[in-house]
């Protein structure tokens, strides 16, 4: 990311900046004096990938999705599997009739086994969408 960012910086400086033929310290005066030029360099960071101005355009272009579609509310839920921490789904796997596994135990359970982790998360999370979250909050859109 940080070769893509000199890339786009350098061609931002040659679309924008070279042919004034400006030195450094007339940029950095540029700057502190006026806040357009470090506008547009913020604007112009926005088509790099993982960068504050890249996730916060993304943001602004959700909510203005959102605002189309007239909704007059919105929840957002990310689901992710605490599968080290399951007791049942270890119950599953191929060393359950053993004592309690170790923590490496169970790494390697699921590393062997992702079929088991990923049929067990599914049936979970479809669990938790149809007997709490579909009730809950008549949910029409998932």
């Amino acid at each position: 990311m940080r070769w893509r960012a000199l890339q786009e910086g350098r061609v931002y400086v040659k679309q924008s900046l070279n042919e004034n033929q400006l030195t450094v310290e007339e940029v950095q005066e540029m700057i502190e004096s006026n806040n357009y030029l470090a506008d547009q360099v913020i604007r112009f960071g926005e088509s790099l990938c993982e960068t504050r101005q890249f996730w916060n355009r993304r943001r602004l272009e959700l909510s203005d999705m959102i605002k189309q579609l007239g909704s007059q509310g919105l929840i957002f839920f990310t689901f992710s599997a605490a599968d080290l921490h399951w007791p049942e789904l270890h119950e599953l796997m191929p060393h359950s009739e053993n004592q309690i596994s170790s923590s490496s135990q169970r790494r390697q359970d699921l590393i062997d086994n992702p079929h088991i982790a990923a049929w067990f998360f599914e049936n979970r999370f479809k669990s938790f969408l149809e007997d709490v979250l579909i009730p809950k909050w008549n949910l029409e859109d998932w």
